[in-house]
């Protein structure tokens, strides 16, 4: 707990000076001298996040919802703000060029890598994955981290259109489809009836954290079938589902414990990229990372999992890392895209 305490009591320190500096930027450009004021606003907007969280737990409604995305979507803001505002303020002391010169480029700079990312999150590309020693001949569709709320949850029926026109033998949901601001009702996930190919789905953190199994109760009435540490055989190929668990220990040991004919090709769906040594499995996939959503956060992914975004091979196969078909926090994307990963085996 003291770890835990330290990190979160870190984190908001960060989030403060990064509030604190945009605002100071603005109040300078602008020309305000109130220091005090900008302080305290500072303070409260930087902290919105943890308030944000704590009522959505109590009481996930319209207001809590939007009162959740707001707090999001000012990090998202503040944060592109603040590497535009900093980057041109070290190159104004590179270049020794007066700071006053560049401001205007700097609040330019940070408005359209704002509107960029926003615009960029709301497109979603297919991506073609291309194995040729699979074993098997087979069209399958792969998404993850939808992190699906009131509003998202329609643009859920654009994804089920696409896939269905790719025709997929199956399609892979590996994990969090939900998020804090995700009412937990059929409703929000009904679309996925509309879903042509049989589908399989595992659980990820965020169902872990939020309520693990009424969500995978309403997804199995919606279609699909919920892998819970177990395998299922579709066309000669087995499919196997790991639930999520926060100890990579115990995932490995469950994976281990899995009946798999040796005979057979195996693809894995895990949430979480796990670098495992187990001969048996085929194709591994994966997602999670988001590849960082926005730069430069695909550069600390790095220092937590050795896979973050793409096909990677292994001893004796492949894991594929998806960056995810939603975002989590900001609706903002940049240096990183939203993804339907078509996997072509042969």
């Amino acid at each position: 707990m003291p770890k835990f305490i330290f990190g979160l009591i870190s984190l908001l320190a960060v989030n403060f000076f990064m509030y604190f500096y945009v605002l100071l930027r603005i109040a300078e450009f602008l020309d305000i001298k109130n220091k005090t004021f900008l302080f305290i606003l500072a303070f409260f907007t930087s902290i919105l996040i943890i308030p944000a969280t704590i009522l959505i737990g109590k009481n996930n409604n319209i207001l809590t919802q939007w009162f959740y995305r707001f707090s999001g979507i000012l990090m998202g803001v503040f944060f592109l703000s603040f590497v535009s505002l900093f980057f041109f303020r070290i190159l104004s002391i590179i270049l020794i060029f007066p700071l006053k010169n560049l401001e205007f480029a700097a609040f330019g700079v940070a408005f359209v890598l704002i509107v960029y990312s926003f615009y960029n999150a709301r497109n979603i590309s297919v991506e073609t994955v291309k194995i040729d020693d699979f074993g098997k001949k087979m069209k399958i569709v792969q998404i993850s981290d939808l992190h699906l709320s009131s509003e998202s949850s329609n643009g859920l029926s654009e994804i089920v259109d696409r896939i269905n026109i790719i025709d997929p033998d199956i399609v892979l949901i590996t994990g969090d489809m939900v998020s804090q601001d995700t009412p937990i009702t059929e409703k929000t996930f009904h679309l996925l009836k509309n879903l042509n190919a049989k589908s399989y789905f595992v659980t990820g953190n965020h169902e872990y954290y939020i309520h693990e199994e009424k969500v995978s109760e309403i997804i199995e009435n919606s279609g699909v079938k919920v892998l819970r540490d177990q395998v299922d055989i579709f066309h000669g190929v087995q499919i196997a589902g790991l639930k999520y668990r926060h100890d990579k220990k115990k995932t490995i040991e469950a994976l281990s414990s899995l009946e798999l004919d040796q005979d057979k090709p195996v693809v894995l769906m895990n949430h979480i990229p796990l670098d495992h040594r187990d001969k048996r499995i085929k194709l591994t996939v994966s997602g999670h990372t988001h590849n960082g959503q926005i730069v430069p956060f695909n550069l600390l992914v790095r220092l937590t999992t050795k896979y973050i975004k793409g096909l990677y091979r292994l001893e004796n196969g492949y894991i594929y890392v998806s960056p995810g078909t939603g975002t989590w926090g900001p609706p903002m994307r940049l240096g990183s895209k939203n993804e339907i990963t078509l996997y072509d085996l042969r």
